[in-house]
C-alpha cells in the first residue's frame, strides 16, 4: 500500500528522534495495522501492542505473523503489566481522545520509572479541516498544550520537534480539497472514525495515492530536519521520560 507523504516524513522524525536508543521492550498504543510497530521490530526491539478496533488488531496479527513471539497483540490494556516496559510509543492516538491526560496516564503505568515516550500528534488548531473530522480528531495540539500534558502525565526531560515542513503545508490543503464531498463517515462517531482510518483511506485519497505515492516526498525527510526546532511544520514528535 502506498504511504501518504505526511506518514514517509512522520517515520523518518520518529527514526531520527530515537536513532540512539538501545533495543527494548516496548508497548504501543493505537498501533492501527502494525505499521509502525513494524519499524520497531526490524530495528530489534521487541514488546507488546494494542488497539481499541477489534478488526485492526486482527489485521495487526496476520501483518506481524512472521515476526513470532517478538510481539504480542493484547486485546485489553488492563492485561499488560505495570512499569515492565523500557518504551511507551503512540503514534497519532492521543488526538483521537477527549480525555487525552487520563489516556496518557493510563498507558504509562506499563512503562518503567526513567523509560522513555514516544509520541506523535498532529500540530496547530488553526490547520484543523476536513480530513481531520474524517479520521475522528478532537483536536490538533499546540506546542505548549502538548507540553504541558506530557508533564502533567508524569514525564520529564521533554524534547518536542516540529516535522513536515514544507511538504505537509501543501500536501493537507490538497487533502482537504480531495475529501471535501466525502460522505461515507457521516454516520460514524468519534470512535468509530478512529478505527477506520487506521485500516482504509477515503475513497479519493487511496486514488490519488496511486499517482502521487510518499515516496516522492523521500528527499524532504533530510530538508525537514532544518525546521525541527521551528513550529512550522503539521505535526510534532515528543519524547519524554518517566519520572
Amino acid at each position: 500500500m502506498a504511504k501518504q507523504p505526511k506518514l514517509v516524513l512522520r517515520e523518518s522524525c520518529v527514526y531520527d528522534v530515537s536513532r540512539d536508543w538501545p533495543p527494548g521492550d516496548f508497548v504501543e498504543m493505537g498501533a492501527g495495522t502494525g505499521g509502525m510497530t513494524r519499524l520497531f521490530l526490524d530495528r530489534g526491539f521487541s514488546g507488546a501492542c494494542h488497539d481499541l478496533g477489534e478488526d485492526s488488531r486482527a489485521m495487526m496479527r496476520a501483518n506481524l505473523s512472521g515476526y513470532g513471539q517478538k510481539i504480542q497483540i493484547a486485546d485489553r490494556i488492563e492485561d499488560l503489566p505495570d512499569e515492565w516496559y523500557d518504551y511507551l510509543l503512540a503514534f497519532e492516538v492521543l488526538e483521537h481522545i477527549e480525555g487525552d491526560l487520563d489516556a496518557l496516564r493510563a498507558w504509562s503505568r506499563c512503562l518503567k520509572r526513567g523509560g522513555r515516550l514516544l509520541v506523535s500528534v498532529p500540530g496547530h488548531q488553526h490547520k484543523f479541516g476536513k480530513s481531520d473530522e474524517l479520521v475522528g480528531h478532537v483536536r490538533r495540539y499546540e506546542k505548549a498544550q502538548l507540553r504541558a500534558l506530557i508533564e502533567e502525565a508524569g514525564f520529564t526531560d521533554l524534547r518536542i520537534v516540529n516535522y513536515g515542513f514544507p511538504v505537509t503545508e501543501i500536501t493537507r490543503r490538497f487533502s482537504n480539497f480531495l475529501v471535501r464531498n466525502e460522505r461515507s463517515y457521516d454516520a460514524m462517531d468519534t470512535v468509530q472514525r478512529s478505527i477506520r482510518s487506521a485500516q482504509v483511506k477515503p475513497k479519493a485519497i487511496s486514488g490519488w495515492l496511486k499517482v502521487f505515492s510518499g515516496r516522492l516526498v523521500t528527499p524532504f525527510c533530510f530538508v525537514q530536519r532544518w525546521f525541527y526546532g521551528i513550529d512550522l511544520g503539521d505535526g510534532f514528535v515528543a519524547t519524554a521520560v518517566k519520572r
